[in-house]
């Protein structure tokens, strides 16, 4: 009796534990672009803060980041069925955009001055409330630990040629 309580005692704390620390999200949405807008192939990024999500937006209208976007196959053909685009992360696929997504990482690669979208994105997070903590800067990646309240993500920017990679990662 005593090895099942505290079998028990030991899987509500580990819950607890796990429940904690993916309090965190990241997510990517596009669902504000028009996608079938003609010539409408290129739109900007912003990021937002909704609760424990940092979100990163694709958008026509420009936001904090001076930053771009551009999607392979956009605009998409106007037979192409509205009911794919429903989902955040659908126009990324069906639009070609350069943005890699999973349940705790986004990745997008923009296009722009590499270091002032860097500093405007340090910027627009201080702005979001976000504690930005340098982990690395030396060389083309640089990386910062955040946070706010319990909730911690990880942000690296990589230079690019034509701009840089923008790397979030929820813990």
């Amino acid at each position: 009796m005593t090895h099942i309580r505290t079998l028990v005692l030991s899987l509500v704390a580990f819950t607890l534990v796990l429940g904690t620390a993916v309090a965190a999200g990241v997510a990517f949405d596009a669902r504000s672009f028009d996608a079938y807008l003609e010539d409408n192939d290129e739109g900007y990024v912003d990021i937002v803060k909704v609760g424990d999500v940092l979100t990163v937006i694709f958008d026509e209208e420009m936001g904090s980041l001076p930053a771009t976007m551009e999607g392979a196959t956009l605009p998409v053909d106007e037979d192409f069925d509205e009911f794919r685009l429903l989902r955040d992360t659908a126009l990324a696929l069906y639009g070609g955009l350069p943005v890699e997504t999973s349940t705790t990482t986004v990745l997008v690669e923009v296009d722009g001055d590499a270091d002032v979208i860097h500093d405007a994105l340090l910027a627009r997070l201080n702005t979001l409330g976000v504690t930005v903590e340098p982990e690395h800067l030396a060389g083309p990646i640089r990386s910062y630990d955040l946070s706010d309240g319990d909730a911690s993500w990880r942000l690296a920017f990589t230079d690019t040629a034509d701009g840089g990679v923008i790397h979030l990662q929820a813990f």
